[in-house]
């Protein structure tokens, strides 16, 4: 039997992965503590499992001298060895190990200016996260990335990680390595108090950045600073002459701040205003919110993201605007419906089909599929593709 445990996309990944390889009969589901059977920014594994008629257990009343491979994906029990001694136990940990062991590694990245970071292979021993590697996926990561964004990359390279190794591990033919004790870290729960976040306005504009970026993570939290919820920060070639932490100037939009070094313009979070100036096709009403949205990837409550609201609406020069500074031409909401996808809707009942044309010159992919595993020509007839161009 292989355990699936965990949460988020990547554990439904490798769920649906599975049943086309081992058949879900040769399948059982954990999920984590507070796992709910609701799909939302991320989908439930719970969810999955029940739909597709995978047997859910508990890490407390499996069978676990019938389990043969063990995969933790974002699961959040620390698994002993010893009671699972039939199997190959595997974590899939969202880190460049040794760096970063334990929690919030899309966080410290970047609070730290990181590079890169990676998602690791490793054998569960009887520490935490300190298993021998089986293998690593490299990445890079962005300037202008925010933790949600990092986890986003995290996300998209374990299913890559995933679908590369996991003929090799239900094969048993893997080979691992030690993990170094150079540049080995480790942070706890902690480590991070998530429920008083504050900013630290005595450092330098870097720091200060580095910070907002570190703890902008929509679905969890914007950082704020002075009651404000701040998601870009801009550091001005001006010196600062006052006090660290000095308000210069304010208004409804931003914040000048002075810091150890430069002064700094604090953008206030508009992703509201954004999304609204795009609905009304008003593009440069919509660039002057462009500052004030927490990055290119930014997205509402439904999973609505500049890009996808562009889509809905038909706003062509804001489509071309956000994929030049970034954005993906096959960005997806929270139910997996990509931009194209709302493209196709608009075309058909606008007949104007420059928007859609001009997502596929970007580079959106037509065959790509939802979370229902549907693509476009699920959706549309024959007919209706004609007249589209599909």
């Amino acid at each position: 039997m292989i355990v699936v445990a965990g949460k988020n996309n990547i554990a439904v990944h490798a769920l649906k992965k599975l049943i086309n390889i081992v058949g879900k009969e040769n399948l059982t589901v954990l999920t984590n503590k507070a796992e709910s059977a609701v799909n939302g920014w991320q989908q439930s594994l719970k969810l999955t499992a029940q739909d597709l008629g995978i047997r859910e257990e508990s890490i407390e009343s499996i069978d676990k001298s019938g389990v043969s491979i063990f995969l933790s994906l974002e699961y959040d029990q620390l698994i002993d060895p010893e009671a699972f001694s039939f199997a190959s136990l595997y974590n899939f940990h969202f880190s460049y190990l040794p760096k970063y062991k334990g929690m919030y590694t899309s966080v410290w990245p970047i609070i730290n200016g990181d590079l890169e970071s990676a998602v690791t292979l490793h054998e569960i021993d009887s520490g935490i996260d300190t298993g021998d590697i089986f293998s690593q996926k490299k990445f890079y990561i962005d300037e202008k990335d925010r933790s949600q964004d990092l986890y986003n990359k995290h996300i998209q390279n374990a299913m890559l990680l995933f679908d590369e190794k996991i003929e090799e591990i239900i094969s048993g033919n893997i080979e691992s390595k030690p993990q170094p004790s150079y540049k080995s870290s480790y942070f706890s729960k902690s480590s991070i108090n998530f429920s008083r976040l504050t900013i630290n306005t005595h450092c330098t504009a870097w720091e200060l950045k580095r910070q907002v970026y570190a703890y902008t993570f929509r679905v969890f939290q914007i950082p704020t600073i002075r009651n404000r919820p701040i998601v870009e920060v801009e550091i001005t070639d001006t010196k600062s002459k006052q006090k660290p932490g000095t308000i210069i100037s304010d208004n409804d939009s931003l914040i000048t701040l002075s810091t150890i070094d430069y002064d700094v313009v604090l953008y206030q979070d508009k992703l509201n205003e954004a999304l609204y100036w795009i609905s009304k096709n008003e593009h440069e009403n919509f660039k002057n919110y462009f500052k004030n949205i927490a990055g290119i990837n930014d997205r509402n409550a439904l999973g609505i993201s500049p890009l996808i609201c562009s889509a809905i609406y038909g706003n062509l020069k804001s489509i071309e605007f956000l994929v030049q500074n970034g954005a993906n031409p096959n960005d997806r909401d929270y139910k997996g419906k990509s931009a194209l996808m709302y493209a196709v809707d608009y075309s058909l009942k606008s007949g104007d089909n420059r928007v859609l044309e001009k997502l596929l010159k970007l580079g959106a992919d037509p065959t790509a599929k939802d979370f229902r595993e549907k693509s476009i020509f699920d959706y549309i007839t024959a007919n209706e593709a004609r007249k589209l161009k599909l």
